[in-house]
């Protein structure tokens, strides 16, 4: 799955249903899959086709956790779904992204988890955890260029052509898989 690519939803769009919840299930909000709980934020800086590959990619172990807002609507949804969730109130800040995404103007440099708008106020404080300190950029020579940069140690850098450098440092074999998926 990836993220849906057509930036924020319209303001009078209906909210994900929620699951349906057995009759005996504790009381809270079960918001659905991360894949369908947040869109790309439109760019005219960036390809947003390559954009919304290279978030998705970032997210892939957590798109299919579904998000709820407590641990009882997480531990019902778990067993029924057999699905990994993730209660809103584990997070251990409720601190929302930044609302600027840029880190670094030359090379262009942008925080992955400013890019993505939630269908829903409340879910914003997940993107710093499915994200962690994630920045995008561009191209692989600006992906190094970030990286010897002072803001480059400890992030995780990936670049829209394909190119992922882990924030020890390490790159080269898991950039095959991004640009595997890019090319479809």
């Amino acid at each position: 799955p990836t993220f849906i690519a057509n930036g924020p939803p319209a303001a009078s769009a209906p909210a994900p249903a929620a699951a349906p919840a057995p009759a005996s299930a504790p009381a809270g909000r079960v918001f659905g899959p991360v894949h369908k709980l947040f869109t790309v934020k439109p760019r005219d800086d960036v390809n947003m086709e390559a954009l919304n590959s290279a978030l998705s990619y970032v997210a892939r172990p957590k798109m299919e956790t579904i998000l709820t807002d407590t641990a009882s609507a997480a531990r019902a949804q778990a067993e029924t779904t057999r699905k990994k969730v993730w209660p809103l109130e584990y997070l251990p800040s409720m601190t929302t992204p930044p609302v600027n995404p840029v880190v670094e103007s030359a090379p262009l440099a942008l925080r992955a988890s400013a890019l993505l708008a939630p269908t829903e106020p409340e879910l914003a404080p997940f993107l710093p955890y499915i994200f962690g300190k994630t920045v995008i950029v561009r191209t692989k020579e600006d992906a190094h260029t970030f990286r010897r940069s002072s803001k480059g140690k400890g992030v995780k850098i990936v670049a829209l052509d394909g190119e992922v450098i882990d924030a020890d440092g390490a790159f080269g074999g898991p950039s095959r898989v991004f640009t595997a998926q890019q090319q479809g």
